[in-house]
């Protein structure tokens, strides 16, 4: 048990002089006042055990075996190891900062400090000021008075707000968007009949893309209309029925094949003919002479790409 006095003076004794008791109460208050500090320890209904061998103010003093006890309220003046503790206060500041993964200089950019500032709070070394404190209270959702006193919970109750914000938000957007099938293959009938195709998904699209005839896609595989589409991507498109004659060169369409597998290329004109070319310049064109002996049908027209994109 660490003694909180200096028994420089027992040389004397047990016949103390007036001031050598006087000098060793001083250092006893100061000491436990630094652990007061130190360890944050509340006023009230605290004990901290003190040696035997310290025998001045005895009026405070409790026997208790080898040791004697001491409320902290009878020695530590009021506000010293409260919840303003100014090392209590950095403590919780660290906390904060540690578990909104910021760094001390990330911390004080938000809140326009210095981050030695914020180091010298944590610390201890400096108090912080109840503006700042309400400001990073308001800044990162923090209770204030936790914050301030250690009492309460940590985070403001706003998990509720929050979450019927974003409900809010989804529910807006969702009532925005109409849901297409990604068709895997279509049938004979397709695009006649649309029930004849095998949808293998779906993808969201905005309405005004619905009301332009955009209400089927086509996933894009391969790397045949590079650099404009890439693997992955979907090709939103609408129905076609004709012989491609009416479609602007350069669209973008949707071709079935014999087998019902549609591909995506883009259509031009050779001399007054339609062929469907690649991006991609390492693939050769489609000519108008393989149109019949491949069974090649345009089914659709590109209206909109839909890319997802990783981060």
């Amino acid at each position: 048990m660490q003694k909180l006095c200096n028994f420089a003076d027992e040389r004397a004794g047990d016949f103390l002089t007036r001031q050598h008791t006087k000098q060793i109460d001083m250092i006893n208050i100061e000491n436990v006042r630094q652990l007061a500090k130190t360890y944050s320890l509340p006023l009230t209904c605290i004990f901290y055990n003190i040696p035997y061998e310290v025998r001045t103010h005895r009026r405070y003093y409790t026997p208790s075996g080898m040791f004697v006890k001491r409320k902290m309220v009878d020695i530590i003046p009021s506000g010293i190891g409260g919840g303003m503790d100014k090392k209590a206060v950095g403590e919780r500041i660290r906390l904060i900062r540690k578990a909104l993964g910021l760094t001390q200089a990330e911390m004080g950019e938000k809140i326009g400090r210095s981050w030695k500032t914020i180091n010298r709070w944590e610390a201890g070394e400096r108090d912080v000021p109840d503006t700042a404190l309400k400001l990073i209270s308001s800044t990162f959702g923090v209770s204030y008075q936790w914050l301030k006193t250690g009492q309460g919970e940590m985070w403001e109750r706003r998990e509720k707000t929050l979450l019927e914000e974003l409900e809010a938000k989804t529910k807006e957007l969702l009532e925005k968007l109409v849901r297409i099938p990604v068709v895997g293959r279509a049938g004979a009938g397709f695009p006649e009949s649309p029930a004849d195709i095998e949808a293998v998904g779906y993808v969201l699209v905005s309405k005004e893309t619905f009301q332009k005839g955009g209400k089927f896609s086509v996933q894009v595989y391969g790397d045949s209309m590079e650099p404009t589409l890439h693997d992955g991507d979907f090709v939103v498109f609408k129905a076609y029925v004709g012989d491609g004659s009416d479609i602007p060169s350069g669209k973008v369409v949707v071709v079935r094949n014999y087998s019902g597998e549609l591909i995506v290329k883009r259509l031009t004109r050779v001399n007054g003919s339609i062929v469907l070319a690649s991006d991609n310049p390492k693939y050769p064109p489609i000519l108008p002479e393989q149109f019949k002996t491949e069974d090649l049908r345009i089914v659709g027209v590109a209206v909109k790409i839909v890319r997802e994109i990783e981060v």
